[in-house]
């Protein structure tokens, strides 16, 4: 370093080396800017833009804005326009970035060949092969061309049907693995409907589920948390001041059942009976209301064999609980049933229950002009796999659907497959019925490509891509329409594209006088067209209602496979953020289970880890044992997703797949279980179960609400002594509310931090050795003894970074990397830490997360990296500071537009992607922020985590709110 090299020089040096390189020397080197050979006129670099466009990693179609940073998506939030998801996302939508920057995506058409070996072919051979294959097909007769997938909108039905009439067939199979046959059966046999009705929970006083998981996958759960949420919402009810009531009937305590207030637990197969046991009791104390044209006489005959003291007998259910069930329901101002679950039987006994009570057109609606479900039947499938396996299809595309995963080997789908003599998978990432195909052809990721959606009547939802493709891939729609126009085909569209601006250019008329072209601007920019829905007049048929035969349980032990909450059918399982947020109620990662009831588990001879075989007619998986008692005994509950032999190497090999073991379309079905003598730990961050009288995650009684009475006035609790003058904060103070009664538990907050921040996933067996590096997870403590009464059957509550003002980790950090920010933050400087983890230690909360290895992105993982955060690397510790970033952008755009910050300008990535709403950000000084307004709403519910040590966090938590034992 030259003698000359002053000490202004050298800070002049350093403040430019990000950008250019130094020489030795008295001045800096130059710095040079690169600008864009070829400017973009949408794309200001460091200036981010927003598209609106519709999340497609489930039915439910809720809408979503990509936030795009140099033409790259790097986050996606809620549509506040759509009245689907009303501005939130749930974890699924928020993972469907590692979907588009899945390293394992296929990144050209490949070809299979006599070997078995797959060679890369260019899209211009690819398209003259499938055009010859086509060709060929058509020659040999109708209908040997057939497609199997997902309904991905109406615009591509009509692609697809026009293909397909080009080549003679009109073979479209729609498949879902979960689908939903059950309750369009009941629909159609008592209301003559082909559609679906829509709920709505925030409008009812009472809520009884048999079997519907609403808050986890049934349906639409982003939508259902929002409206559970207001649900259980302190508010009079016929003068008195309490909170809906709700129960859960099934043989798992789920995420769903541990939000409700009571659950009764019940094998799978006698939910239905539940169902109409209860509506035999409102039919015979004539809790029905007037003028529902409803002939009681025929309908007491029909539940006859219903009496509760006979299904109490039959399925062990308490009968005082199945009576308690019916008068609520019966009594109610208004209220719902919702059933789910393959049989109708379960369906139809909900859709009555609401019918007898008068709560269609209030709580439950069919609405005018609702598009019919587009599934397939059951009957359908066996139809089509039937005429593969007979030789009768030459040629089968199959998209956004993965038969061989999800079809049992009794459906004999490998068998069908293999005698077609062309096999086209079409998607993102190979999966196992992809190995089985001759030719794979990348497609675009929904984020990629044009599409729309119609989830429910007056919901038009309009998806565009977001960004250039990050492979060699084409939307499927273009891939048809190319291959039905080499036939000679005369069509109205060369592109998909072209066919979604076509279609919706039809729907002008609906947007309200605007030319068209203005529509279709206009529609871009909300995401859809969004209309009023108008409730349709139903007419119930009661001419050939038929109960269906009381249920005999059997004595033996029966599977129970459900949804996961993340992986769903396993199209989730590709995804390491979903694999690695822990299901909220069992805290696993990275793996399924076997859940048991300790009861069963004694009769087996098992415990906690040890490896069970699970045997049907039908096949054989094995799995380790998790023993609790949030099952119904006798039943073995499984999660769905995992399993897979392909999928990515995310997926590959990771738990075990139920659907092996499962006759077509169940969920349920006795099984032969034995204990292997292996074992295999499962992993979770979970520490322990139980508070130990610690004041984590608190909750109070309706009873004392309406008291009037905190559980700490009760107590009589004294305050802490202060020592210290308190923090002056003369501008801004950031804190939180998060109402732990509106948290459902779901983890949309976890995935949507991780995305936000550039938090590394660190795989399986770094989570075993406690290194994940969540910077928010879900509490989750079940009850002691000496708490059963008085508390929840589960709390759930997120716990982040408290942002103390007392905070214990700040003092101990011997080079003050860990520092108090001006505005009420504990900030973190991640260029000063040397990893002591002194601050790790000193946390009561454990929200600082150690760098233990350098995070990896494997390509092209590493594009959706937030350039606004920076990425930390090894020996650093982390944490949560608010999204520090947001609100230093919004704080910026405030000065330079001279003017103050609004309230409810600077919103986290946790609270944003809520669909509970449950959680609230603001300035503590500003006593009329939204923040600070549900505090003093709920004075009585406001509590501290951990408020013992005196932390004075800047979070406060609004208790749960649960019933007394009996009352209620």
């Amino acid at each position: 370093m030259p003698q000359d090299f002053s000490r202004r020089s050298f800070l002049k040096l350093a403040a430019t080396a990000g950008a250019a390189a130094a020489v030795p020397g008295c001045e800096p080197a130059a710095r040079k800017l690169i600008p864009y050979v070829v400017p973009d006129e949408n794309s200001v670099p460091g200036v981010p833009s927003f598209y609106a466009t519709t999340c497609g990693e489930c039915p439910a179609g809720c809408g979503v804005v990509a936030r795009v940073r140099e033409g790259r998506a790097i986050k996606l939030e809620g549509n506040p326009a759509d009245p689907i998801g009303g501005g939130t996302l749930c974890a699924r939508g928020q993972a469907a970035l590692q979907g588009l920057y899945n390293p394992d995506r296929l990144a050209h058409p490949q070809l299979r060949g006599s070997d078995g070996a797959l060679s890369t072919v260019s899209w211009e051979e690819t398209e003259k092969l499938f055009a010859r294959k086509l060709a060929a097909a058509s020659k040999a007769g109708k209908n040997r061309v057939a497609f199997i997938g997902r309904s991905a909108g109406p615009t591509f039905t009509k692609i697809l049907n026009s293909w397909l009439g080009a080549y003679g067939s009109s073979r479209a199979l729609f498949y879902q693995a979960i689908g939903r046959d059950g309750a369009k059966a009941a629909a159609k046999a008592l209301f003559g409907r082909n559609d679906l009705p829509v709920y709505r929970i925030d409008q009812a006083d009472v809520l009884i589920s048999f079997g519907a998981d609403f808050l986890e996958t049934w349906q639409s759960p982003v939508e259902f948390g929002r409206q559970y949420s207001e649900f259980r919402k302190p508010r009079e009810r016929r003068g008195i001041l309490t909170i809906g009531r709700s129960a859960f009937v099934g043989p798992r305590l789920g995420m769903t059942a541990a939000k409700c207030d009571e659950w009764i637990s019940v094998a799978p197969d006698a939910i239905d009976d539940i169902a109409w046991s209860v509506l035999n009791v409102l039919v015979k104390q004539r809790w029905v209301r007037e003028g529902s044209g409803i002939d009681l006489g025929m309908l007491a005959k029909v539940i006859a064999d219903y009496d509760p003291a006979a299904v109490s007998g039959r399925t062990g259910a308490s009968a005082a609980s199945i009576i308690r069930l019916g008068e609520a329901f019966g009594k109610a101002d208004a209220a719902l049933a919702i059933a789910d679950g393959d049989d109708p039987s379960a369906h139809m006994a909900a859709m009555l229950l609401n019918a007898v009570t008068g709560n269609f057109g209030r709580t439950v609606m069919f609405l005018d002009d609702a598009p019919a479900d587009a599934g397939s039947t059951p009957d359908e499938i066996r139809e089509t796999v039937a005429a593969m396996r007979d030789g009768k299809i030459d040629v089968v595309v199959i998209s956004g659907a993965n038969p061989l995963f999800t079809m049992p080997p009794s459906a004999r789908v490998a068998d069908a497959i293999a005698k077609v003599p062309f096999v086209v998978w079409a998607g993102v990432v190979p999966d196992e019925t992809a190995a089985s195909a001759n030719l794979l052809i990348p497609i675009h990721h929904p984020l990629e490509h044009w599409r729309d959606s119609t989830p429910r009547a007056g919901v038009h939802g309009l998806g565009q891509p977001v960004m250039q493709p990050v492979v060699d891939s084409r939307p499927l729609g273009d891939v048809l329409l190319n291959a039905a126009a080499a036939s000679g085909a005369s069509l109205p569209w060369k592109t998909t594209a072209d066919a979604v601006k076509s279609q919706w250019l039809e729907l002008a008329p609906k947007g309200g006088g605007t030319t068209p072209e203005d529509f279709w601007v206009q529609t871009r920019r909300e995401g859809g067209l969004f209309e009023d829905q108008r409730v349709a007049p139903i007419k119930l048929n009661l001419g050939s209602l038929k109960a269906p035969a009381p249920t005999t349980v059997a004595g033996g032990l029966t599977v129970y496979a459900y949804p996961h909450i993340y992986l769903y059918d396993g199209r989730g399982a590709d995804k390491p953020w979903l694999q690695e947020l822990p299901e909220p109620i069992t805290q696993i990662v990275w793996d399924s289970w076997a859940e048991i009831h300790p009861d069963t588990a004694s009769k087996l001879g098992v415990s906690r880890d040890d490896v069970i075989e699970i045997k049907t007619d039908l096949g054989m998986i094995s799995a380790p044992v998790l023993v609790q008692g949030t099952v119904q005994p006798g039943v073995i509950a499984i999660p769905l997703g995992q399993g897979h032999q392909a999928l990515g190497r995310y997926a590959t090999d990771v738990g075990a797949n139920p659907f092996a073991i499962l006759p077509l379309g169940a969920r349920s079905v006795p099984v032969v279980v034995r204990a292997t003598g292996d074992s295999r730990k499962l992993v979770t961050p979970l520490g322990n179960s139980d508070m130990m009288g610690r004041s984590i995650v608190e909750a109070m009684s309706v009873e004392q609400l309406v008291r009037g009475k905190s559980p700490a006035q009760e107590e009589e609790a004294p305050g802490p002594s202060e020592f210290y003058p308190a923090w002056d904060y003369p501008g801004h103070k950031w804190g939180m509310t998060i109402d732990v009664n509106a948290c459902t538990g779901c983890g949309a907050c976890i995935t949507a931090c991780y995305a936000e921040n550039n938090i590394p996933f660190v795989g399986r067996e770094e989570v075993e050795r406690g290194r994940i590096m969540s910077w928010i997870r879900i509490e989750r403590y079940f009850p002691n003894a000496a708490e059963a009464e008085h508390s929840p059957p589960v709390s759930l509550a997120p716990m982040l970074c408290q942002q103390c003002d007392h905070a214990p980790c700040e003092p101990v950090c011997p080079v003050f990397a860990s520092y108090h920010t001006q505005e009420g933050l504990n900030g973190q400087v991640y260029n000063r830490c040397v990893g002591t983890r002194y601050c790790e230690n000193n946390c009561p909360y454990k929200v600082r997360h150690f760098n233990y290895f350098e995070p990896q992105w494997p390509a092209p993982l590493n594009l959706q990296l937030n350039p606004d955060v920076t990425v930390r690397g090894a020996g650093v510790m982390e944490k949560c500071t608010f999204c520090v970033q947001r609100i230093q952008i919004a704080e910026i755009s405030a000065r330079t537009e001279d003017r103050d910050l609004r309230d409810g300008e600077i919103v986290p990535a946790c609270a944003q992607t809520c669909p509970a709403k449950a959680i609230t950000f603001g300035d503590i000084n500003d006593k009329s922020s939204a923040m600070m307004r549900r505090r003093s709403r709920n004075e009585l519910r406001n509590y501290r985590s951990l408020d013992e040590f005196n932390t004075q966090p800047a979070i406060t938590y609004l208790r749960a709110l649960y019933r007394e034992k009996g009352k209620g």
